[in-house]
């Protein structure tokens, strides 16, 4: 017996145990096809909009550690999409690829699993990373997150709250009292690190560019919001912090960037979580004009750290020694259980299909999104 109609009758004979469970009724598995839809780029070009394209691909054998997961719904990452595409920095290898894959994180249901699996089960709810614009997708099983239920408010966590939790409390070491700024506060990421920030019993400054992100800040506890559409970031952040910033989580890049480094007092920690302003994906790009000895983009895609003086510029600020990030995961989930950490989703327009991915990635680097933005995959 071949290994794909075994794992098929061990699909199968699994399913049916768990459709009986009537409490989970709406996750009842159907037998995996043997084709399935998924977006992806023929070859590299000039945006993501450019490359992508949907195609029908076979269903994977799994390797004895896999296992399958019938996607529900993906998140939409801007920065990394567009660079996946382009074939840049960490995706060079993308230039002498075909048909390769798109998408990251994303939540669905486990529905076949490999010979040696043992932490998940088929009809699990996780979250994963890894090609999620598709109907299907594969993973390490040790790399997933086993969840209560694969809803549109989990897809955050596993990328956006996961980056802003490591980047503050492991590399950032953030503490009670220090003034902590966030730059795009009320984006994916950005409404996590704010709430960290809380929890740690910092004082926190959030920018963000609309009166609508402002009210979302203030419900979730920002001490202070600064709309750089009307008010002077520089001036504001003088007064608020006049012996200067703490800990800033840059994430814009550009001017934004230039005034936090200005701002950042003689101990700073500044910690870049990426430079989104001067991402190739509008004719109105920025680009940076800091004092620092290499460009953003560099200082990002090398994960290099700056000493100025007693200040520290942590590019890409993700730990080092990753397996800090272990116990970020737990800490994510709990939070979330208890209610006292909330997964903001996009409402201002809903996206379904794998057809409607390139619009969401387009609305995502639009500046105009409010938490995370997800797609429905039907």
């Amino acid at each position: 017996m071949c290994r794909r109609s075994f794992i098929f009758l061990v699909l199968i004979s699994k399913a049916l145990a768990f459709a009986v469970e009537g409490s989970m009724a709406d996750r009842t598995i159907k037998e995996v096809p043997k084709m399935f839809r998924a977006l992806v780029a023929e070859s590299v070009g000039n945006s993501f909009s450019d490359v992508a394209k949907v195609i029908e691909i076979e269903t994977p054998e799994l390797e004895k550690d896999e296992a399958l997961i019938r996607v529900e719904y993906a998140g939409v990452n801007g920065g990394c999409e567009t660079f996946r595409a382009r074939g840049e920095h960490s995706f060079e290898g993308n230039k002498d690829a075909k048909n390769f894959r798109l998408g990251a994180e994303g939540v669905g249901h486990v529905v076949a699993v490999g010979t040696e699996v043992t932490n998940v089960a088929v009809g699990d709810s996780v979250c994963f990373v890894g090609s999620a614009f598709s109907e299907y997708t594969s993973s390490k099983a040790s790399m997933l997150w086993v969840i209560p239920e694969a809803t549109p408010e989990y897809v955050g966590l596993r990328i956006s709250a996961l980056t802003a939790c490591a980047m503050l409390e492991q590399t950032g070491q953030i503490r009670r009292g220090e003034k902590v700024l966030i730059t795009a506060a009320a984006g994916g990421a950005g409404h996590f690190a704010v709430q960290f920030a809380k929890l740690a019993g910092c004082e926190v400054i959030g920018t963000c560019g609309s009166d609508e992100k402002a009210q979302v800040l203030n419900r979730l506890g920002c001490d202070h919001v600064i709309n750089y559409k009307s008010q002077n970031v520089k001036v504001e952040l003088n007064r608020i912090a006049p012996d200067g910033l703490d800990v800033v989580l840059e994430g814009v890049g550009g001017n934004m960037m230039k005034v936090a480094l200005e701002c950042l007092c003689p101990e700073g920690r500044l910690l870049q979580i990426g430079y989104i302003s001067e991402y190739p994906h509008s004719g109105d790009t920025e680009s940076s004009n800091t004092d620092l000895e290499l460009p953003i983009a560099e200082l990002f895609w090398k994960s290099r750290t700056i000493n100025r003086g007693k200040q520290i510029i942590y590019g890409n600020a993700w730990p080092r020694d990753f397996s800090l990030v272990a116990g970020c995961q737990n800490r994510i989930l709990d939070l979330f259980a208890e209610k006292k950490l909330e997964s903001i989703v996009d409402k201002s327009s809903e996206f379904i299909g794998l057809e409607s991915v390139s619009d969401a990635i387009s609305y995502m680097l639009s500046g105009k999104t409010i938490g995370k933005v997800v797609v429905k995959i039907p």
